[in-house]
């Protein structure tokens, strides 16, 4: 049963959006505070570079996080600072359904100690500000949820509409959602009370609006021969020691990124509380009504559902795939304290995550001199130094206020696509087979192409020629970039093709 409204001006709904807000900005601060570069593996700035290209899908995924991105960075400016803004923004909205989601399960009280909660983990805090495909999930995941149980309250058609587009958005962010919807589906299968919202109009108002959402891409898939699903085939080796060592470390890592919650509610204890160590009154009673055995079905089929199609795929399971499932877990974790409780100690809560927010304030300046001297993966190359030496030989041999289409190595290329100020595009994969649907053999001559690698790359300087081939005016050009910590210097080399009219 829901416990209070949206309008409610109790103090606790002051303090929850205070708390998210607060939170926002903080893992905004400290991210921009603690890093060099957008992130280690490169997935932000090729967010933005496939985003830009507006197309229904992707050789490596499909479309919505990047076209989030690109929505985003068509208002705000190509900065860091914006970007790790627009990934606080997207746990902020995150945080915000699972609140609603509490509402339907306990008071003002116990929402206030699920946000918490849930601003104290990694996948929705260090995680999180890496915004991809696995970030983006989050939200969207919990805002179906939501919209599902809302469903189950009043099968109100707008909320079928809302619930059947959030379940083809979900899909159009990454097929792991796919687990979401089947947990939903059986869920609704096997559950008296839910199965009337199935077979009826809300039912159907939802299946049609997710198939309409999904249905650009599946166009798009057939047109592109699957790509995404072919790679996705490819990562991975089939049920060996691999796959089981991957289950342990998907499974422990888990459990390790719900402690802080766990702990949290330990502070909230004391051995003379009157309760039994493991109190499981609220979390037993869930299986009496229908919202609450659709929290426990999303709370365990979606993780029982990933191993089994990792096992089907033999795809190995990564630990980043756990971000999205943690909203009904959060719920269970505030289920296991008693009422007067939170009541009595919720200060104990607002101390913790006072510390917490310091803590993320004063470590990252620390945290960010720590690794200045080190090669830490990609965090220390100097992408957006490097773009700006690129826009001036871009000028400099003959490019115009067209960007050109960058190819190479795909961080610098795709950096360049974020950080540059001619806009330019970058070509998958450096294929154009793979880039068919945007860009052909003639708009790249017409764009003109820079192909930039690092200069101990020879595999990546030898794509000029499949690239470019037969073209005898091109420019090469070695050139070298300060590191960050003005000791370390960067070779980098492009190959430049002049715009062709």
């Amino acid at each position: 049963m829901r416990h209070d409204s949206l309008g409610g001006q109790n103090w606790q709904t002051k303090a929850i959006v205070v708390t998210i807000v607060v939170f926002a900005i903080v893992l905004t601060l400290h991210a921009d505070w603690s890093r060099f570069n957008l992130d280690e593996w490169g997935d932000m700035v090729e967010n933005y570079a496939w985003g830009v290209l507006w197309e229904w899908g992707y050789f490596k995924h499909p479309p919505f996080f990047g076209w989030a991105v690109a929505t985003w960075f068509s208002v705000l400016p190509h900065t860091d600072l914006a970007y790790y803004a627009f990934a606080s923004l997207n746990v902020a909205v995150a945080l915000f359904c699972l609140w609603r989601i509490a509402a339907r399960y306990g008071n003002a009280d116990f929402q206030l100690f699920v946000i918490l909660c849930a601003v104290l983990i990694p996948p929705l805090s260090f995680q999180a500000i890496k915004y991809n495909a696995n970030s983006a999930m989050t939200p969207i995941w919990a805002a179906a949820f939501l919209f599902y149980l809302r469903g189950l309250e009043a099968r109100r058609w707008y909320d079928a509409l809302a619930l059947g587009v959030l379940a083809g958005i979900a899909m159009l962010t990454k097929y792991h959602s796919v687990v979401l919807i089947a947990a939903l589906l059986i869920h609704a299968l096997i559950d008296r009370e839910a199965r009337a919202i199935l077979f009826s109009s809300f039912g159907l108002i939802t299946a049609v609006a997710s198939i309409a959402v999904f249905a650009g891409h599946l166009v798009w898939l057939v047109d592109n021969d699957f790509r995404p699903i072919t790679y996705a085939a490819t990562q991975g080796d089939g049920l060996t020691l691999d796959f089981l060592y991957s289950l342990a470390r998907f499974l422990i890592g888990m459990l390790a990124y719900l402690l802080p919650a766990l702990a949290l509610a330990l502070i909230f204890r004391s051995p003379k509380d009157g309760y039994p160590p493991l109190w499981l009154t609220r979390l037993g009673s869930l299986k009496q009504t229908v919202a609450g055995r659709a929290l426990l079905a999303f709370g365990v089929l979606p993780t029982f559902l990933t191993v089994v199609l990792a096992a089907a795929a033999g795809a190995q399971l990564s630990v980043v795939w756990v971000l999205p499932l943690y909203v009904p877990i959060l719920v269970m974790v505030g289920l296991l304290l008693p009422p007067d409780l939170l009541r009595r100690h919720m200060r104990r809560g607002f101390y913790v995550f006072g510390l917490y927010c310091a803590a993320l304030l004063i470590s990252a300046p620390i945290y960010k001199e720590s690794i200045r001297p080190t090669v830490q993966k990609n965090m220390m190359v100097p992408l957006e130094q490097m773009s700006g030496v690129l826009d001036g030989y871009w000028l400099l041999y003959g490019g115009g206020p067209t960007g050109a289409v960058m190819a190479g190595e795909d961080l610098l290329a795709n950096a360049m696509s974020f950080y540059s100020r001619y806009a330019p595009i970058a070509l998958e994969a450096n294929s154009l087979a793979i880039s068919k649907g945007y860009l052909e053999r003639a708009e790249l001559d017409r764009r003109g192409a820079m192909i930039i690698c690092r200069q101990q790359d020879v595999v990546c300087q030898q794509s000029v020629e499949s690239i470019m081939p037969g073209r005898t005016d091109l420019v090469t050009i070695p050139f070298v970039v300060p590191g960050f910590d003005e000791a370390r210097k960067w070779p980098f080399v492009v190959t430049i093709a002049r715009p062709i009219p």
